[in-house]
């Protein structure tokens, strides 16, 4: 069985020794990857959607953590943590949530099943198998209905939004060994956690609560394997959906357009801003330049994304394609906050801009964002190496198939991690180069240089950050 555990939100550094002795025991007797990449936007549902599929948000359609359909809501974008709203969405648009094949399909046109879990929200764990091509599990409900009967006969009746994210995650393990390691029988399992991201984001990177979570999760992975090793021999890819950044600054975006006159007011229609996307209604959309120009001048701004439909009226954008691909989805204009390697009062490097209230955050096209984890070990993987070969989340679900015997869909971006694997290349004599490119962007004051920098593998790019 290959057994894919998201613990949500971890950042490579924090995998050590004292934080988490035996996922770290694991990566030394397995592969460690220092330079694995999330999907940008650098968010949970987006990185949920490309695990899935072996593919970037441009490409598999979920391309913010939440989107705007005016359909469904004229007035505000629908939260993708919302499975009910993204399927809804969907049938508005004839059919597919997401709009590649997923990597469930392809297991299933092969004879094989696919069985997932997850503490996240119900979005997250949805996407995770977005086509049902096997049971999923989540703390509040599981699909299908014939799973949430059983999961509950077997488990307890499932939570409620006062739950907490450890009883969350006591749930979902409960229900892998107690009814889809069982009853499923998967031959792939994908296991998602939503620790260390909610205690980071309440209480910040290393602070007491989240090293105390980390603990605890490794304890609780610990415990996981060792049941799963008691049935066999399986292949284990543990990984994260994004990194983490410290906030540093506040700033409110909405209303910083509302004083440069490019919204009418805070509750205007006319522009709609949620997560990195900024999207245009009715003559909003002359404004874009404006918009661009506008934004550039601003200190919080750290990247700035047109869609590619739109770059005449943006001479010097950067196109949105250059970091994610572009979709139909797409809002007409994408930002990532600024960023620097600043550290927060624990020592941990990695500060941005933001309007949350959290403590920390996610979502910039900082390398503290875009770096996540992977970890492997176990059957098919290479013993006792660490690669610094770029890689990324869209490489998991290729590989997967590949050490399953299937060949990956033409439709994916990934590529098969053979660095990782027995009798693979090691990692140092694979050819990686780097590449830069720059845009420059006008701005109200003058010009603003916009700097992406890529590595490549293979032809294959990973976004390594984008800076102004």
């Amino acid at each position: 069985m290959i057994v894919l555990i998201v613990w949500d939100g971890l950042r490579p550094d924090m995998i050590t020794a004292e934080r988490t002795p035996f996922l770290h025991s694991a990566a030394g007797g397995g592969a460690f990857c220092e330079a694995s990449h999330a999907a940008f936007p650098t968010a949970t549902r987006i990185n949920s959607a490309s695990l899935s599929t072996g593919c970037y948000p441009g490409r598999h359609g979920i391309v913010d953590n939440s989107l705007y359909v005016p359909a469904i809501d004229p007035s505000a974008a629908i939260s993708c943590a919302d499975w009910r709203a993204l399927q809804r969405m969907a049938d508005l648009e004839g059919g597919r949530l997401v709009t590649v094949p997923t990597l469930g399909e392809t297991l299933r046109a092969c004879g094989r099943r696919m069985a997932s879990a997850g503490s996240g929200s119900p979005g997250t764990t949805y996407l995770t198998n977005p086509t049902l091509t096997g049971p999923v599990v989540n703390w509040a409900l599981a699909w299908p209905a014939s799973a949430e009967e059983e999961v509950a006969r077997r488990c307890g009746a499932f939570l409620g939004p006062e739950s907490t994210s450890m009883e969350r995650t006591e749930f979902v393990l409960r229900a892998v060994t107690d009814y889809l390691l069982p009853v499923a029988r998967p031959d792939l399992l994908t296991l998602w956690l939503t620790e260390p991201d909610h205690t980071q984001h309440s209480d910040g990177l290393c602070a007491p609560a989240a090293l105390s979570t980390l603990l605890e999760l490794d304890r609780r992975l610990e415990d996981l394997v060792a049941a799963l090793d008691r049935l066999g021999e399986h292949t284990y890819l543990l990984l994260s959906d994004h990194g983490f950044s410290t906030i540093r600054e506040r700033v409110t975006p909405d209303r910083a357009l509302v004083e440069a006159g490019l919204k009418d007011s805070l509750r205007s229609t006319d522009v709609i801003r949620d997560g990195n996307s900024i999207y245009l209604n009715g003559d909003a959309r002359d404004r874009l330049g404006d918009l661009v120009r506008t934004l550039a001048d601003q200190p919080w701004i750290g990247g700035l994304f047109v869609r590619d439909d739109h770059l005449n009226a943006c001479p010097g954008a950067m196109p949105q394609t250059e970091v994610f691909g572009s979709h139909r989805r797409s809002a007409e204009l994408m930002f990532a906050y600024r960023w620097s390697s600043e550290p927060n009062k624990h020592g941990v490097p990695g500060s941005v801009t933001g309007s949350s209230r959290n403590a920390a955050t996610h979502g910039s096209a900082s390398p503290y964002d875009i770096h996540n984890c992977l970890v492997a070990w176990g059957k098919g993987i290479a013993r006792g190496i660490t690669s610094a070969v770029p890689c990324g989340i869209v490489d998991v679900a290729p590989t997967a198939l590949h050490l399953m015997g299937i060949g990956a869909p033409d439709a994916m971006q990934g590529r098969v991690l053979h660095e990782l694997l027995e009798g693979g290349p090691p990692p140092e004599t694979v050819t990686v180069r780097r590449e830069t490119q720059e845009w420059d962007l006008p701005a109200s004051s003058g010009t603003r240089r916009q700097v992406a920098r890529y590595s490549i593998v293979d032809g294959h790019r990973y976004l390594d950050q984008v800076s102004m």
